[in-house]
């Protein structure tokens, strides 16, 4: 009888755990970058899957390319147009409202969320009944990399915040959600909750709630996925040792958000030649 008991929980915990990867790419053709990140995970015997509003012509071999929809309207990307920036208008409901599709495919269960930037060294799984994060400085949570398990209650406040007449977060800390929003008004100046800050949904919201329900200790160290993170990230695409990442299993992977440096030409030596020549 004992026996059995000890088989019965290595099976439940085997179901639990996954290699699944979600990721969202709005509609169009995917960047270099984004193209060879994605090539990676499946090149690590990942399980990836890729939503999509839209075509995406150019998604890698081995990519399950899914609906959207069966994961989150893409009416709410319609409510989340800044009023007083509007120079962002073009591009900030489509990140913001990424923040809230990764939140949503843990309510369904549906894979681990990776930003179709995150390139990966080695394959690695993840318990579906636990949260996956990783702090990117020394204080805040990263979005890139992102698991809770269902019914988290870090979801049902995403869940109320859809409810609301706006999306206007509880979690917001003294300058997005006192100051920023008296500096409109003293000004005359209409504002939508997306006005306050880029990360207000994403990073910054994951890093208060985080706290807030008591799980910002389980994240995991800076070097797993942020190992060069700001102002460092420049280092992909410059001559640099970056074979700590390809040795040392501490690192999983690595977020590249300064994709502007991206080009078709790499410096030689450097960890996005080295892409270049293995998932291009």
């Amino acid at each position: 009888m004992t026996l059995h008991i000890q088989n019965q929980e290595a099976m439940s915990d085997s179901r639990s755990d996954s290699n699944l990867i979600s990721t969202m790419w709005f509609d169009g053709p995917l960047r270099l970058v984004d193209r060879m990140c994605l090539t990676s995970m499946v090149a690590q015997g990942m399980q990836v899957n890729l939503y999509t509003y839209g075509d995406v012509p150019n998604a890698p071999a081995g990519v399950s390319v899914l609906d959207g929809r069966a994961i989150l309207d893409p009416a709410v990307r319609d409510r989340l147009i800044p009023i007083a920036r509007k120079e962002q208008a073009s591009w900030l409901p489509t990140s913001q409202f990424s923040d809230f599709f990764r939140i949503f495919l843990q309510q369904q269960s549906a894979g681990l969320w990776l930003d179709t930037d995150v390139l990966l060294f080695r394959p690695f799984r993840y318990r579906t009944d636990q949260t996956y994060f990783a702090k990117e400085d020394s204080v805040r949570i990263g979005s890139p990399v992102w698991h809770l398990p269902a019914g988290h209650p870090i979801i049902g406040e995403y869940e109320s915040l859809l409810r609301q007449d706006t999306l206007m977060p509880n979690w917001l800390g003294l300058r997005r959600g006192v100051l920023k929003p008296l500096a409109y008004r003293l000004r005359g100046q209409a504002f939508s909750p997306p006005d306050l800050g880029i990360t207000l949904y994403g990073n910054d919201g994951f890093t208060r709630l985080a706290k807030r329900h008591r799980c910002y200790n389980q994240a995991l160290p800076k070097h797993t996925y942020y190992r060069w993170a700001g102002a460092e990230n420049r280092k992909v695409f410059e001559k640099n040792d970056f074979f700590p990442f390809l040795k040392d299993p501490r690192h999983i992977g690595l977020h590249i958000h300064k994709k502007a440096f991206a080009t078709d030409i790499p410096v030689p030596g450097s960890l996005w030649a080295w892409m270049m020549q293995h998932y291009r």
